[in-house]
């Protein structure tokens, strides 16, 4: 990026430059009459100036073009203007003043609009050519650096920056004619008061800047330190869970209350020197005012200055204060943000960078050809190596073991073989053209990679997987008509020099992976999930998933279909007992008592225990039915139970996720119910908030499945004549949030496995929900539902970093984006999604059965699972050692025994 913020500025903003300081030089005349029209107003309207000798009329508006003598002389009358009265005269100045003001006042709104525009769009440029600029760091730079930290540069740094950009020439040009013009017109009516102002003028211009030297540099140290303490705070967020498990929270408070120290010192310092040039400015600017009306009184005393000039001086320099103080405080922001820019832009311009896009088309390797490693090598920030020197010689396609341990030179050959990292030394050669030769764009359809590292992103698990195949870029000209909102997005992305395509369009490369169309995405995305065998887990995820209106056309009828089918299926199998179905008249035993209550699923995503604790409709059913005190009763013994069943126990015991009644424990506040309940007297009403926490934990239980043998007949039957109470009594506008549960209906919000089942598997019975799956899926894949499933799914929330996945289907996500691009190069560990897998040499196979055509390289620990793979690279330490089961190379096995063996560590024996 460019280093100078100025050339920064005017190279992406010359045009809207100019415009605006053309404006301003056509308000200049405009300014220099609104000086003018006081004195006119005061000499010749007020004290009769315009009618002496007798004359009764004045001549306004006499607007007459006088040539100058070297042009001939002479002049031509535009137009003969009007004659008033002195009355006349005093109110037509007057309203031409006013007329001026407005005029004036019209041209600084002009020029402040189109200066916060260019500053808002300039603002929006930099942004995105910092993260353009981020996008081209090399990949170890980019993991080198802080999210916290790039994420404040990119979101805070630059926002004074932005701010300054309309600033940058216009405030100057505006405020040097407007200040320039009123010492000029000071200096035409006198001389001495004009010297006067320009004195003061230059001694505010020359002390002040070299007062505030000393602010720059507290704003330049309190940048770091609010930058500092960003990364420190995103760095405790990630490790938030191990800092509360190890008890650490004081310290990292102290640390952190160390760092806003710091900051408040700063900051404090900073004030105090602020405001004292503050004031010395000010003080400066109002000694000038003094003189004037001495000085001009003085003059005006002895003649020398009539009183309409002493008006419009002291009108005048009404208007130079203000211009001049604008200017020092625009010098003291110019020097501030060009030193936050040049921190920023030092960031940001790393000594390499890769290049992104390819300039024509995407040359595809050939079928056949040959990797090449030339002496690679690789050190850590200390000079310890992480790769020993390997030469070797790989044919393509083909499929390679890289074997060894975790952080062994395994995994660094893996990451340069993927591109993630480029700080090696030696060469990596496809086809004869160096890797790091690549362009991001074609290594993005050469090359896939699956590391040990986790990166998922915000969004559904179907967007995470085809990430790799967003890489088209979509038509830019819309196939319909558009707005005039869309149509002025995209002019505005284009003058804000941002990608004007949308983001919402199809990105996916079909073509560059082999296929025609999204349907042949769907089944290339079914065929990586068998391969890693994960078809179950999202088929299980899809039953999960919400049922959510509109549906498409005929989907309902079928879903009511299946559950038929799966009602016959169950009772045909004499498995119908293990589902305790919905029925009005009947208590749900494995279901709890707040699904008991509302007997229905909500629309809006709420869970039915917070619809009965908040809805003012539901707590007056609860009350009238005479429920919350039994409620709260049980409340009560499951706080005290649980606060003796977990009393001991460690943190993410089996117990924990049994007993959570709909979130997660805090034994801290069952612990405080408890005492609550111990200290009260039962003679006086329970405090509202802990009758409310009560009957939220009882909201939450199910006898079958926590067997506390809390739930007996009598308020079994209470709760379903409150069920019958609610749904009879439900107000019309309420009737929109709950989808009752109906055997002849699909149930909008409810999961699919519960529309399918309408109702819920026992719990405590063996192998039930295996059994129940079974007959499920087989109804769902008559009813031709199965491909739906799969799409809920896939369309499942990941959460943050993946958090609502199980491990396993976090463990999957690099390795599909991997495989779904199909590359011609795969780098894939296998480590830690292979210990998930009942059959890690059946995975193994799979994987090679897809990729027949591509060269593999896979990343073990495992020398067993490699048995079949016939190119093999073992590592110890840094240290490799080749073989295949054709026999390696002899100048590869020479160069291997040559190699220096750290520790004293014997190489271990390739398997051939």
């Amino acid at each position: 990026m460019e280093r100078s913020l100025f050339r920064y500025v005017w190279q992406k903003s010359r045009r809207e430059q100019i415009i605006v300081l053309l404006v301003i030089l056509v308000s200049i005349p405009f300014n220099w009459l609104s000086f003018d029209v006081p004195k006119r107003i005061v000499n010749d309207a007020i004290q009769g100036g315009a009618f002496k000798d007798g004359k009764t009329t004045a001549t306004v508006f006499d607007w007459t073009l006088h040539w100058p003598d070297i042009l001939g002389g002479g002049s031509i009358q535009i137009f003969e203007g009007i004659k008033v009265g002195q009355l006349g005269l005093l109110l037509t100045l007057s309203f031409y003043f006013l007329a001026l003001v407005l005029i004036n006042g019209g041209f600084k709104y002009i020029v402040n609009l189109q200066k916060g525009v260019l500053g808002e769009r300039m603002l929006r440029r930099m942004r995105y050519d910092l993260f353009s600029q981020l996008m081209r760091f090399r990949p170890e730079e980019i993991r080198s650096v802080k999210p916290a930290e790039v994420a404040s540069m990119i979101k805070d740094e630059v926002e004074p920056i932005g701010s300054f950009v309309g600033d940058a020439f216009i405030q100057p040009a505006f405020l040097l004619s407007q200040a320039l013009t009123a010492l000029a017109f000071i200096m035409m009516q006198s001389v001495w008061l004009g010297s006067i102002a320009l004195v003061i003028v230059l001694m505010q211009a020359v002390i002040i800047p070299i007062l505030r030297k000393e602010q720059l540099r507290l704003g330049r140290e309190r940048q770091i330190a609010s930058r500092q303490l960003a990364g420190r705070i995103g760095e405790i967020v990630d490790a938030g869970p191990t800092i509360q498990g190890n008890g650490a929270t004081s310290y990292i408070q102290s640390d952190i209350a160390g760092r806003l120290g710091t900051l408040f010192d700063i900051r404090y310092a900073l004030y105090k020197r602020k405001f004292a040039v503050k004031f010395l400015n000010n003080l400066m600017a109002q000694i000038t005012p003094f003189f004037f009306y001495a000085v001009g009184g003085f003059f005006a005393l002895q003649g020398r200055l009539d009183i309409g000039q002493l008006v419009a001086v002291i009108a005048a320099y009404r208007d130079l204060p203000p211009p001049i103080k604008e200017l020092i405080d625009w010098e003291q922001q110019r020097n501030d943000v060009t030193i936050k820019y040049e921190q920023v832009i030092q960031q940001f311009n790393p000594s390499e960078v890769v290049t992104l896009e390819e300039k024509g088309e995407i040359a595809p390797l050939p079928p056949r050809g040959e990797i090449r490693l030339d002496k690679l090598e690789m050190v850590d920030n200390r000079g310890q190596p992480l790769l020993a020197p390997l030469s070797l010689s790989l044919q393509r396609p083909g499929e390679v073991a890289l074997i060894g341990p975790a952080g062994s030179g395994r995994d660094t050959l893996g990451r340069i073989l993927g591109r993630q990292t480029m700080s090696y030394g030696g060469r990596v050669l496809i086809d004869g053209e160096p890797l790091s030769a690549i362009s991001v764009e074609r290594a993005s359809h050469l090359i896939g990679y699956a590391g040990p590292e986790i990166e998922i992103i915000n969004g559904s698990l179907r967007d995470n997987i085809l990430l790799p195949l967003k890489r088209r870029r979509p038509v830019v000209k819309p196939d319909r008509a558009v707005d005039q909102d869309e149509h002025r997005r995209f002019i505005e992305a284009l003058r804000a020099g941002n990608t004007p395509l949308p983001f919402g369009a199809d990105w996916n490369d079909y073509e560059g992976v082999g296929l025609d169309g999204e349907e042949a995405l769907e089944e290339r995305m079914l065929a990586v999930l068998d391969t890693l065998g994960c078809a179950d887990e999202i088929y299980e995820l899809g039953l999960d998933a919400k049922v959510i209106a509109p549906l498409p056309e005929g989907a309902a009828e079928r879903i009511v279909e299946a559950r038929k089918v799966v009602a016959a299926e169950l009772t045909k199998t004499k498995l119908g007992g293990l589902i305790e179905t919905f029925d009005l008249d009947r208590y749900n035993a494995n279901a709890t008592i707040a699904e008991n209550l509302v007997f229905g699923a909500m629309r809006n995503g709420r869970q039915p225990a917070e619809f009965l604790l908040e809805d003012a409709y539901a707590r007056s059913v609860l009350q009238a039915e005479a429920l919350e005190e039994p409620l709260a009763e049980i409340g009560g013994r499951i706080a005290s139970t649980l606060v003796e069943i977990f009393a001991g126990l460690p943190q993410g015991h089996v117990l924990f996720e049994r007993y959570a009644f709909g979130g997660e424990i805090d034994l801290e506040k069952l612990g405080e119910l408890a005492e609550a309940l111990r200290r009260h007297d039962r003679r006086s009403l329970l405090d509202p908030t802990v009758q409310r926490e009560l009957v939220a934990l009882a909201l939450g239980y199910i006898e079958p499945k926590h067997r506390l043998n809390l739930l007996d007949v009598a308020l079994r039957r209470r709760v379903l004549r409150a069920r019958h109470s609610f749904k009879t009594y439900l107000p019309g506008e309420k009737a929109d949030e709950i989808e009752f549960y109906d055997p002849a209906d699909v149930i909008h919000g409810a999961s699919v496995r519960d529309n399918l089942l309408f109702g819920r598997i026992g719990f405590g019975v063996p192998d039930a929900g295996r059994k129940v799956a079974e007959i499920a899926r087989a109804a769902l894949s008559r009813a031709g539902l199965d491909t739906a499933a799969y799409r809920l799914g896939l369309g499942t929330d990941v959460g943050l970093r993946g958090r609502h996945l199980p491990l396993r289907l976090r463990l999957m996500v690099p390795l599909a984006q991997a495989l779904i691009k199909r590359p011609d190069i795969l780098v894939l560990d296998l480590d830690a999604f292979a210990v998930t897998c009942a059959d890690p040499g059946g995975l193994i196979q799979r994987i090679g059965n897809y990729c027949q055509d591509k060269t593999v390289f896979l990343l073990l620990t495992d020398q067993g699972l490699a048995a079949d793979i016939p190119e093999k690279i073992v590592f110890n330490g840094a240290v490799a050692r080749v073989g295949s089961k054709s026999g390696a190379s002899d100048e590869v096995e020479d160069l291997q025994d040559d190699l220096p063996v750290p520790n004293g560590a014997v190489p271990i024996e390739a398997r051939t």
